[in-house]
C-alpha cells in the first residue's frame, strides 16, 4: 500500500507540543501540514493562529478565509504545498464533528484531516488513536483509520 503521508517523530513531537501550547488546555488548536509536491513527507507546519490571529478565541476553530492568503505566500516562498491539516478536540473523541465534515480546511480532493484527542495533552509519541480522514470532494469524506498509515521516518 502506498502511504499518503509520512512524518518524522521529531516533527510530530514539535507539532503536538505547539498545539498543546496554543490550546492552553482549554481550546482547540490546529495547523496545516506542509511538504514538497510529489512527496508524501511532511516537512513543516504552520499553525492556524499564525495565519488568523483570532481563530482560536472561541474555544473552537473559527478560521477566517483571509488566512489563506499568508498560507499561500508561505507555500510559494518555501516551495511547499498543503498536504493536510491537524486539529485538536477537547475529549478522547477523534471522529469528525458536523462542523469538521461541513467545513473542510481545504476542500480539495485527497486532502487529509487529522484529529488529535484531549487538546494534544496526552499525546507524546505514537500516531495510534489519531483520527485520519480524507476529503473525497463534494462534501464527502472517507475514514482512513484502517486504510492510510502515517509513517515514522
Amino acid at each position: 500500500m502506498a502511504y499518503k503521508m509520512e512524518i518524522s517523530r521529531l516533527l510530530w513531537f514539535r507539532l503536538l507540543t505547539e498545539l498543546r501550547h496554543r490550546g492552553q488546555g482549554r481550546r482547540e488548536s490546529g495547523a496545516f501540514l506542509l511538504g514538497t509536491a510529489g512527496s508524501p513527507r511532511v516537512t513543516d507546519f504552520v499553525c492556524y493562529d499564525d495565519l488568523d490571529a483570532d481563530c482560536l478565541n472561541h474555544g473552537y476553530i473559527d478560521f477566517d478565509g483571509s488566512g489563506y492568503v499568508p498560507l499561500t505566500q508561505i507555500c510559494q516562498t518555501k516551495s511547499l504545498r498543503v498536504m493536510g491539516d491537524v486539529h485538536t478536540h477537547p475529549s478522547a473523541w477523534t471522529r469528525q464533528s458536523q462542523s469538521d465534515i461541513c467545513h473542510p480546511m481545504m476542500a480539495r480532493k485527497g486532502h487529509l484531516a487529522l484529529i488529535v484527542s484531549s487538546f494534544a495533552k496526552n499525546r507524546f509519541g505514537g500516531l495510534s488513536g489519531v483520527g485520519v480522514f480524507e476529503y473525497l470532494g463534494d462534501g464527502n469524506w472517507r475514514d482512513n483509520g484502517q486504510e492510510i498509515r502515517l509513517t515514522w521516518l
